[in-house]
């Protein structure tokens, strides 16, 4: 708790008022309901995940140690190089749910290229039986490996240091590490930096870890949270608590709670969220940290959530007009609930009901992610997804279009095929599906189904919606941009946009049910 003459953040508190014994009665219910929803991990998920991580970083020192033998290292040499796995994202802070991914960042000393990282890991993980559904997906925004280890989903980045060995102490806070690193680097190690600057800008680690996981759980179940759609993410998510656990010292989580959706709503964006001051470093070549006054793509940031380590970032950089207007109209109904729920009106699960998505829109987009092979559909599916937000942006552009609104999470199916037309028909979400991952005959289609709603807002003598007209150029361009990518093959993969009314979508969809 905190004092009255001390404070975190960049302004002084709201208020220093304890908890009531109505506000402890609140979080009492809420902590059950949370394990309810799965927010809570098991002893056994946990073990899992410590496993998985421990395996990690014995490949990650494994595979430094035979490329420091090939550089010419002595072994002792080749021993003291090193690597190191850390985590971030919710494992960091503490937040995890019960079905949550390791998020991880491999260190590497400075002789270890990326290139040589990605390809010589991916392959020393093949050889795992652990290991399923392994990609890597170097062309995303931070390049990665994605995989599976006993089920567990994982996202490992690289990120080269410039020390000759990595210790297993390692300090990422030293901003002087930074100067000789490039962008990517950068960014890949910031995960794990930000986590901890998180925990250590919070008046209450455990308040703020209930709040936020109570936050979590709303935001997914009313299809907010994802970053890559233009929402906001874990990390953003993660800020905005911390800002108003700052606010508020001394309150509980389920005052916290309540408290933070107003403050959103009520906020003058995009007056940025700052969890302290900027911090002053070395320069660097390749970042400067978030400034609107100097950089124009800062000052088009719609709701600016910075990041509290240097260089500063901005964790909402994808969010777009729609995606805005959506985050504070969510808020604003989630307000409204939480004010009946501080009152004993309403219980918690009233906050937790679930979005309405697929019968908000009379028109919807369907994009359809196709290829004849599981390996090459994982990494077309991430470069896709990756670049969905452009399209997201040019549909913004059409007279007409108030809002595209993206749904958060992708439908995978498989088809089994025996002739041309039944791949067409797969490549465009429909035929004969299969449970098996093989086939004696025809081959295998591996679709991955996206959706964006689109709410038109017609002038009053445009009574006929002219969906054709208005969408085919931003879908052309889009598609267009996809198959730009060097690893296209026109033959083996495919993406298709089709225009569908609420009726075709909603049948569609009850196919994954």
């Amino acid at each position: 708790m905190v004092g009255e003459k001390s404070h975190l953040g960049v302004s002084e508190p709201l208020s220093l008022a304890f908890p009531t014994e109505r506000d402890q009665i609140l979080q009492t219910r809420l902590e059950p309901t949370l394990k309810k929803y799965d927010m809570y991990e098991s002893r056994d998920v946990s073990l899992k995940r410590q496993k998985a991580l421990q395996k990690l970083e014995e490949i990650t020192k494994a595979f430094v140690y035979n490329v420091s033998i090939q550089n010419g290292m002595t072994p002792e040499q080749a021993r003291s190089a090193g690597g190191k796995v850390m985590t971030f994202g919710s494992c960091r802070l503490g937040v995890q749910a019960a079905n949550a991914d390791i998020d991880a960042v491999c260190i590497c000393p400075k002789h270890i290229t990326r290139d040589t990282f990605f390809d010589g890991v991916c392959e020393m993980l093949k050889s795992q039986p652990e290991v399923t559904e392994l990609t890597a997906i170097k062309e995303s925004y931070v390049p990665l490996i994605k995989l599976k280890f006993h089920g567990i989903p994982v996202d490992l980045l690289c990120a080269r240091v410039p020390l000759a060995t990595i210790p297993d102490n390692l300090d990422l806070d030293n901003n002087s590490l930074l100067v000789s690193m490039n962008e990517k680097d950068i960014r890949s190690i910031n995960g794990t930096r930000v986590a901890d600057a998180i925990l250590h800008l919070v008046p209450d680690a455990a308040t703020f870890r209930i709040a936020v996981k109570c936050v979590k759980l709303w935001a997914i179940r009313r299809g907010i949270y994802s970053n890559i759609f233009g929402f906001l993410g874990g990390v953003a998510w993660a800020i905005m608590v911390a800002r108003v656990c700052q606010l508020y010292p001394n309150a509980c989580a389920s005052t916290v709670v309540s408290k933070v959706f107003g403050i959103i709503v009520n906020w003058g964006w995009p007056l940025p969220v700052r969890l302290c001051d900027d911090e002053d470093g070395p320069a660097l070549s390749t970042l400067q940290s978030w400034n609107p006054k100097r950089n124009a793509t800062d000052r088009a940031h719609k709701m600016p959530i910075i990041t509290p380590v240097y260089p500063t970032m901005c964790a909402t950089h994808n969010m777009t007009n729609s995606t805005f207007r959506i985050v504070i109209g969510e808020c604003k109904r989630a307000a409204q609930i939480m004010d009946k729920i501080m009152v004993g009106s309403k219980p918690w699960e009233a906050l937790f009901e679930s979005h309405s998505f697929f019968s908000n829109y009379l028109h919807y987009l369907q994009i359809v992610i196709s290829s004849d092979d599981p390996s090459r559909q994982l990494r077309w599916t991430g470069l896709v997804e990756s670049r969905l937000r452009h399209l997201l942006n040019k549909l913004e552009a059409i007279p007409g279009l108030a809002l595209a609104h993206p749904y958060v999470d992708g439908f995978d199916n498989t088809y089994h095929c025996t002739s041309f037309e039944e791949v067409a028909a797969a490549a465009h979400g429909s035929g004969k599906k299969s449970d098996s991952a093989t086939t004696k005959d025809g081959v295998m289609i591996y679709t991955r189904a996206f959706y964006i709603g689109l709410y038109f807002k017609l002038g009053p003598c445009e009574l006929i919606l002219p969906s054709s007209i208005y969408i085919s150029w931003p879908i052309s361009e889009f598609k267009k941009f996809v198959r730009g990518w060097e690893q296209y093959e026109d033959q083996h993969m495919s993406v298709i946009v089709r225009h569908l009314k609420r009726l075709v979508s909603t049948r569609y969809l009850s196919d994954f049910s």
